[in-house]
């Protein structure tokens, strides 16, 4: 299939490019400052030189220069007549025209890609919500003014989400972001928030890469691969968030039906035996209301079913400076911090589903509670409502764990039964905690008291698992006799920086240097058995590191190395690096792992703990010094991929 009927296949055939540029007259706002205008004023106060102003606006009066520095209609005048006042003028305009003579060959640029792909477009200044409102293809400047500030970064984002809230009905448009402002990579994730896009309807460029032959075509090709998904997920969020709202007046109007005569009634008849407060209680009412009418919505039942079919091949590029499964992950096993300081009258302090761990900041005693182990936490596992009566327990059931620091370098990062994939500590650390089901011990009632208080005991509830979760733990506790099941965990995903390096045939390494000293980022995958890994390189590499594995000189290259780097001279070959990423690294990564690029055509493995099948291209390690990890042992190492991974979050 060619790139064009590709593009046409996946809906696109219309596209606005957005830019400042385009704009047929300077704003106010950006001669502002200009310097020019006192010098204007002062040499035309009168005689031929104001005449020939007046000839363009008549309202002209130097002593209104502060009006009329601010008056769109007078820059407009100056602005056409110009060629005739060019000496009265002085450099009034001078920015704002060398402006537009520089952006001028990135314009053309992104016109020539659009055209060669034979997209129909059109283009557009600031004014462009209208124009925008029903293209599929918007490429835009990040800031839509001279001064490149937040006001007018402001102004691209206001009016951009304008035109999606004009869309309607319409699917999203695909959006290519565009600036020559240093660290465009960190702007364009905040600007992607936003606009509430998702990534892979969104790409962005710096302008200087326009000209480079095929660079546009390639983004845009790339949003054309995963377009119908992508519209298929943000219509999801999107149903998603209106019928919650919705179900948010629903379930209200139906909480308004109760009175303080029906909590007075709740408190007397029920809460006073359980022990609970009214407010914990009436929490929990609410959650589940609200729960049920967002369950009511068929159109949200709908919108999801499109999930299911989302395509596997080719694999959607990575993205992932704003990306944190661990975030969502941690939310789907926890109660809020808050809803958890939230009293509710229980006579215990503790209650179900708690996590009790060494206060932070507080050394941990020899001979406490927790015996000196600063990695030792307690699951609560006696029922809820056993710790909320009066008469209830007087010892409660505790079940311990240890934490263990989630670190690519260090065993353990399978998810068994036993395993909880995620906690975060004060100091914003994450850990996953390995339960010991054979380690269980009691605690009274007035222990509990005392280890919790304040500056004595030395223990605070770290974390409340949600109930689902709770429950399946203590299930298993319990023999596994029955299970209740809970949301399977997503994927564990940890950021990274890459350095490359060549082995050389005399020895040592060299590292290869990135076009422009671009940042290689990207996602380690955890799989869920722990065993193996893939490092997937971040889409907004791929074109630098395509020019600099493609120009390579591999004369020098230890000879047994050869034979990958050849294969990484294959552009299919490099696709991969951005799709499914290097594959099969063993964990944990204490040395030297070798990866590889997945084998074409070959049926790869039904379970996550058996290694796929792949052609070795490199080594990953994780070091300092490259000579550390690899010694003076670089036979056949292939690309060394030295990473640096953000373990904790």
């Amino acid at each position: 299939m060619s790139d064009k009927q590709q593009v046409r296949d996946a809906g696109i055939g219309s596209a606005i490019i957005v830019d400042d540029g385009y704009d047929e007259v300077p704003q106010v706002v950006e001669l502002r400052d200009e310097g020019a205008w006192d010098s204007l004023f002062d040499d035309v106060q009168g005689g031929a030189s104001a005449d020939r102003i007046e000839a363009l606006f008549p309202a002209y009066d130097p002593e209104d220069r502060e009006e009329l520095r601010t008056s769109q209609e007078f820059i407009n005048a100056l602005w056409h007549g110009r060629d005739a006042i060019r000496d009265l003028l002085g450099g009034l305009f001078d920015v704002y025209e060398q402006k537009i003579s520089d952006n001028r060959p990135f314009l053309d640029a992104a016109e020539a890609a659009l055209a060669a792909l034979e997209i129909p477009f059109e283009t557009c200044g600031r004014d462009f919500v209208q124009s925008a409102a029903e293209v599929d293809l918007i490429v835009i400047d990040l800031f839509l003014g001279i001064q490149q500030g937040a006001q007018d970064r402001e102004l691209t984002v206001e009016r951009l989400k304008e035109v999606i809230v004009r869309r309607g009905a319409r699917p999203l448009p695909s959006i290519v972001l565009m600036s020559q402002v240093p660290g465009i990579d960190e702007l364009a994730k905040h600007f992607r928030q936003d606009v509430k896009l998702h990534a892979s309807a969104f790409r962005h460029i710096r302008k200087n890469d326009l000209p480079k032959p095929g660079r546009m075509e390639g983004l845009i090709l790339t949003l054309a691969t995963h377009r119908s998904d992508s519209q298929a997920l943000a219509t999801f969020v999107e149903t998603w968030e209106n019928k919650a709202m919705e179900a948010v007046h629903a379930a209200a109007g139906t909480l308004r039906k109760i009175d303080i005569d029906d909590l007075q009634h709740i408190r007397s008849m029920l809460l006073r035996f359980e022990g609970l407060k009214t407010s914990s209680y009436m929490l929990d009412v609410f959650d589940r209301v609200l729960q049920y009418e967002i369950e009511s919505h068929d159109t949200v039942l709908q919108a999801a079913l499109p999930l299911d079919e989302m395509a596997e091949d080719p694999p959607p590029l990575m993205i992932s400076n704003d990306r944190d499964t661990y975030a969502v992950l941690e939310q789907t096993l926890f109660v809020n911090p808050k809803r958890r300081a939230h009293v509710t009258g229980a006579v215990w302090p503790i209650a179900f589903g708690d996590i009790l761990g060494p206060k932070p900041g507080e050394p941990v005693k020899p001979h406490g509670f927790f015996s000196g182990r600063t990695d030792s936490v307690y699951f609560v596992a006696s029922p809820e409502c056993d710790l909320i009566r009066k008469d209830g327990l007087t010892t409660a059931l505790l079940m311990a764990g240890s934490l263990q620091e989630i670190d690519m370098a260090k065993p353990g990062l399978a998810v068994t039964s036993k395993t909880t994939p995620v906690i975060v500590l004060d100091e914003g650390q994450r850990f996953q905690i390995e339960w010991d089901f054979g380690e269980l011990r009691t605690i009274t009632l007035a222990s509990a008291k005392r280890l919790l208080h304040e500056g004595v005991g030395g223990v605070s509830v770290v974390a409340r698992l949600r109930k689902e979760t709770a429950l399946n733990l203590r299930q298993q506790l319990l023999s596994n006799i029955g299970r209740v099941g809970e949301l399977a965990p997503l994927p564990r995903s940890l950021r990274f920086r890459a350095h490359l390096h060549l082995p050389l045939q005399q020895g040592g390494t060299q590292p290869i240097v990135m076009p422009d000293d671009m940042a290689i980022t990207g996602n380690i995958l955890i799989s869920r058995r722990g065993k193996y890994a893939s490092a997937i390189v971040d889409s907004v590499c791929e074109e630098d590191l395509t020019e600099a594995l493609l120009n390579l000189d591999i004369q020098n290259v230890e000879r047994n190395s050869r034979a990958a780097f050849e294969m990484l001279k294959e552009q299919t070959r490099i696709r991969q690096i951005f799709r499914s990423g290097f594959q099969g690294i063993e964990l944990p990564l204490s040395g030297p792992k070798g990866t590889g690029l997945l084998k074409a055509g070959e049926e790869q493995p039904d379970s996550d703990d058996k290694k796929p099948k792949v052609d070795r291209v490199g080594t990953i390690v994780k070091a300092e010094q490259i000579e550390d990890a690899l010694g003076n042992n670089h036979r056949g190492v292939g690309l060394i991929v030295q990473l640096q991974v953000d373990e904790a979050g």
